[in-house]
Formats: C-alpha cells, structure tokens, sequence
C-alpha cells in the first residue's frame, strides 16, 4: 500500500480528534497522543469485559435457599442441588464450576445488586449509561475510562508515546475510549495483533511537507495520526510475538479476546486499560441452554486468562472486571427466559482482589416497581474504587471523571506504594477473629508516616474511623469493638499514601 493510497483509507471525521477506518471486518482507532505514568502507575492494569445485552444475575449468582426465586422461576431455576455453593445459602450457576478455585484462593469478588437509580430498560440508553457513568437522566458524549485517561494522564510529562495507553478488542463500544477534553478517542481498537500489524505492514509514513491551510492542518493531522498507528502496529505486533500464552484457553472469542491481552501486558506493552466483549446475554425465550453456555465461556476464559497470567509472571498487575447494562426480572416470562430487569452481581477478579460476597442477597421481597431486583451499590462506587485503587488516580481528578464523589469499596488489597509500599508497613490479621464483642487490629509502620485505620460494612459503608493522622514508626494495636453492630463481615483498611491494605473480620453475636 502506498502513501496516498493509505492516507486515503484512513478517511477524515471533521472536528473529531480521532480517526477511524475499517480493513474488512477489523475497527481501528487511533488518538492523538499516547502516555502512561510509568513511575506512578507502576504498570496497573484493569481489563473490563462487557456483557452485552443484559446477563440475568439472579441465575448467575444464586440464592438457592429463597423460596421465592423458586415460585417466581418454576421452569428456569437452577436446582439447588447444582448450584456451585459459595456461601450456605448462596452460588454460582453450574456452568461456572471453573471459578470455585478462584473463589477460594479469595481472587474472587462477587459485587451483589450493582446498579443505579431510576434504572433505563433499553439496551442502548443503558450501555451509555455505564459507559459514560452519567446519571440516568443525563446525557454524556463521553466515556469514563476515556475521562480518566484525559484528565489524569494526558498532558503528563512521564510517558511512552509510542504505546497506546487502551486497547479495545471484540464488540465493546467506542464510547468508553472517548474524551471530549481530546475531541476523540484515547483509544486503539482491534481484533488481532496481527491483522493491525498487516494492515501497515508496507506503509511509511508521509513526512512531506504540508501548506500552512486550514486544510493542509488536516492533513498534516491525518499524517501523524498515520505515522503514529504505524508504530503502535509495530510495537503491538512485538509484543504479542514475544510471548506464548501458557493456559489452554478455551475455542471462543472471548478465550481469544483475553490471550491476546494476557501476550500484550505480558510482553510489556505499557497499556493502562484493555476492554473485551462477550454478546448474546438478550435472553428472552428459551434461556436454560443459552445462559448456559455464556456463562461456562465466561468462567472458563476467565480462569484460563487468570492461570496465564499468574505462569507468566503478571498477575499482580491486573484487575478484571465484569458488567453489563442491567439484569432480569425476576419473574420469567412465557417463553422459557426473561426480559429487562434492574440490578445484577458483577465480578472483579484478580491476585489482589478481596474476594468474597460484597453486599446481601436480594431481597425478592422488596422489589422495585417494576416487580424486579432493587439496586444497592452504585455501579460508580465500584468505578470509583478501581479508579483509585488500581489505577492510581488522584482525588482531585475524580470529580472531573465521575461527576460525583462516590464511596468506594475496599475490593482491592495491594496498591501503588508511593508511601513505600508493602514495606513501609504491615498490617496483621485481627485477633480474635470470628469475634464478640471486640477484637485488636495490630499494625507495624517501618517509617513515620500518615494513615487512617478505617471499618467498613460489605456494602462499602464506613463504620467507624479508628484512627486517622501522623504517627511514628512502630507497632500498634487499635480495638474495634461491635457492641453496636450487626452480626457480619466488616473490613478494616489500612491507607498510607496510595498504598493500602484490608483486612476481613467476621463479627459473631
């Protein structure tokens, strides 16, 4: 392909920061610039998967022990006898059988009734939605993951410009990517590393001089944003060749989607975020085998991606996380499935996830006016923690991501140790542990430093500060004592800087 032939090809979008072409069934994108905060970010990464179409929750993560979803469901429940049980009264849908391991060796966060208030039933008003983070009844151009990567990184001095700082693999939407604060996409989207690789694999970029017009400014925008796609293509192609995937991954795109970013962080492709798709959750008729098959694809992909990344070496950079625009009614409907229904779990995954449930059961009690599943966290609040947790971003930049102050919850262990890390302190298991009514949190600071000692419930909600400010380096022992809470798990975070660490404790009455 020639120089002209190329820049043909690639096309213009006026007044876009962005370009976009497509060689046969491959989407590409290109942006503008490239930067990753390689010395504050410490190579983090968070790779979401998009669940397309609406997963139903209820037959995902199972309350085998209500009646009700029983009654409600008398031909698509799960039998309580094949439900992999996570706790006595709740599991997950046979077909995930392969995420049991994860879930006990506590990699595996179920993040219970996720969703938002006044929740929208269409398909594509919703994925916007969770996309941009906007509220219901707004209206937002742009992407969350977009919003961070321009407010918090572009502009920063400490990068590599010749990585792209997302990738997009598969089917998920453009809108996470873009950022109206760069006019466009801070992303690049493909389905091979290899197809991108051969799509410019004879070009060379056009350093011909350019006239100084409104148009000639075009082109020369056209032009770098080729030279720039010629180098990702090179260093994508690189880097996927210097790896070979060490998990047996099963024959789907998805499986397909995750072994190509296990290469790509592998191979030391400085990417901050990766999104992959999975489609066919629009379950409403004949829902038993389908939903069956979507979930063994997903757990099976997932454990597979996990064990790839825990032999190569990496799993300790990365956090996977799970969503999709809604869940179902409760209630099924004529067909043998189900229609648009309101709050679903979601997953995060990975070595320094705190796995375990996060928030109750639902309550097939209370339901919304709809008759369906009422939401108790905020999908943002989930957005919030990862954001800050695993990527690093700072308190002054959340609001201009998420428009909101949210609370987060305390999913993610091992963080950016801008404080010294692991060794600038420690903090022990609390000791007795069940315990009733008190019990000691014992934590030991290796340097002088500033901290908060916080409890929070499984909902995210704080509970009590048991301390906050400066001390010195040494050992101490603080005492939570739960006279007057529930019965129930509680997490104690420990903060210094940008590095934390929680603790999980079990009060008994």
């Amino acid at each position: 392909m020639d120089r002209r032939n190329f820049i043909k090809q690639l096309g213009m979008l006026a007044g876009a920061g962005a370009m976009h072409m497509t060689v046969g069934n491959v989407p590409l994108r290109a942006f503008s610039n490239s930067m990753l905060k390689k010395n504050e970010l410490n190579g983090k990464v968070l790779v979401l998967i998009q669940l397309s179409g609406g997963n139903d929750g209820l037959n995902t993560v199972i309350p085998f022990e209500d009646n009700i979803y029983y009654n409600k469901r008398p031909d698509i429940a799960i039998p309580k006898r094949d439900v992999v049980k996570l706790k006595p009264d709740l599991g997950l849908h046979p077909s995930m059988e392969s995420l049991k391991k994860i879930f006990d060796e506590g990699n595996l966060a179920v993040v219970q009734n996720v969703g938002y208030p006044n929740n929208n039933r269409s398909h594509f008003r919703s994925t916007d939605i969770w996309l941009s983070a906007s509220d219901s009844d707004e209206y937002i151009s742009d992407g969350w993951v977009g919003r961070y990567l321009g407010n918090e990184v572009l502009g920063n001095e400490n990068y590599n410009k010749n990585h792209p700082m997302a990738v997009s693999l598969g089917a998920t939407q453009e809108t996470l990517l873009d950022c109206t604060c760069q006019s466009g996409s801070l992303g690049i989207s493909f389905e091979d590393p290899n197809q991108f690789y051969q799509l410019i694999n004879n070009s060379s970029a056009d350093t011909d001089p350019t006239p100084d017009t409104i148009a000639g400014h075009q082109l020369k925008f056209i032009k770098d944003v080729a030279a720039r796609s010629i180098k990702y293509a090179e260093i994508i192609k690189e880097k996927a060749d210097t790896i070979s995937n060490k998990a047996d991954y099963p024959n789907t795109n998805l499986a397909e989607q995750l072994s190509i970013i296990a290469k790509l962080v592998a191979g030391g492709l400085e990417t901050q975020v990766y999104s992959a798709s999975l489609g066919g959750f629009d379950t409403h008729s004949n829902q038993l085998g389908g939903h069956a098959r979507l979930l063994s694809n997903l757990a099976e992909s997932l454990s597979a991606f996990q064990y790839d990344l825990e032999t190569l070496g990496v799993a300790d950079r990365v956090v996977v996380m799970t969503f999709s625009e809604f869940g179902r009614t409760v209630e099924q409907n004529g067909s043998g499935g189900t229609d648009h229904g309101n709050a679903a779990p979601l997953f995060v995954l990975g070595k320094n996830v705190n796995g375990g449930i996060w928030g109750e059961n639902p309550d097939l009690t209370d339901l919304d006016r709809s008759g369906d599943n009422k939401f108790k966290i905020d999908f943002r609040q989930v957005y919030t923690t990862l954001l800050r947790d695993q990527l690093g971003a700072g308190p002054d930049n959340m609001q201009k991501i998420l428009f909101k102050n949210f609370e987060s919850l305390p999913l993610i262990a091992v963080k950016n140790a801008a404080s010294g890390g692991p060794k600038a302190f420690e903090i022990k298991q609390n000791y007795p542990n069940p315990f009733n009514p008190k019990t000691n949190i014992t934590y030991t600071l290796r340097l002088p430093q500033i901290i908060s000692l916080i409890v929070y419930d499984v909902r995210g909600r704080e509970v009590i500060t048991l301390f906050k400010g400066y001390k010195d380096a040494g050992t101490y022992t603080e005492t939570f004592g739960g006279y007057n809470f529930p019965s129930g798990v509680y997490y104690c975070h420990l903060v210094s800087g940008s590095y934390r660490k929680t603790i999980k404790m079990t009060l008994v009455k």
